[in-house]
C-alpha cells in the first residue's frame, strides 16, 4: 500500500478516521492525504433567491482547524501527510481525489456532521463506500458502552 486518503469533517468519527488511516500509514509505510470537504451548500442560493451566499473569504488549507489537526496527530506520529480542502458534494469530492492521487485505499468515519444522520452509516461514507472504484475503510467512534475486542 503506497497511498491513503483519509477523510475527515472534525466530527469524532472523523477524528477516529484520522487516528486508524494514520496508524494504518505507519505500519504499512503508506502516504497519507487528508481530505477535509467544505460542502457546496454553503455556496447555495440564499433565502431570498436572489444568488448565492458569499462566504468573506475562500477556505484556505493553512485556515482549516480540521485539517491542522489531522496533520497534527500524523506529525506526532512521524508521518508526512498533504492537506487538502476541497470545495463540493463530499462524496464526489473525496472519490475524485483518490482517484487523482491513485489512492490504494480510502479511510472514511461511519458518521460525521451531517444534518441528517443515519442509524448505521452516514451518508458521506455510504456513497463513497458504494461508489468506490478501490478499497474503502469506513471507521467508528468506539463509544461509551462499546465492547473493544483484541
Amino acid at each position: 500500500m503506497k497511498k491513503i486518503v483519509i477523510a475527515t469533517d472534525g466530527s469524532e468519527t472523523g477524528r477516529a478516521a484520522v487516528r486508524t488511516g494514520v496508524e494504518l500509514a505507519a505500519d504499512e509505510g503508506a502516504e497519507v492525504v487528508f481530505a477535509h470537504v467544505v460542502s457546496i451548500l454553503e455556496f447555495a442560493q440564499n433565502g431570498n433567491g436572489h444568488g448565492p451566499i458569499r462566504p468573506e473569504r475562500v477556505p484556505r488549507v493553512e485556515d482549516d482547524a480540521v485539517l491542522r489537526e489531522a496533520l497534527d496527530v500524523a506529525h506526532n506520529r512521524g508521518i508526512e501527510a498533504k492537506p487538502e480542502l476541497l470545495i463540493g458534494y463530499p462524496p464526489n469530492q473525496i472519490l475524485r481525489l483518490a482517484t487523482d492521487v491513485d489512492a490504494d485505499l480510502i479511510v472514511v468515519g461511519s458518521r460525521g456532521l451531517g444534518r441528517v444522520k443515519s442509524a448505521i452509516l452516514g451518508s458521506t461514507s455510504r456513497e463513497v463506500l458504494a461508489r468506490a472504484d478501490r478499497p474503502v475503510l469506513v471507521v467508528r467512534e468506539v463509544g461509551v458502552g462499546d465492547e473493544v475486542h483484541a
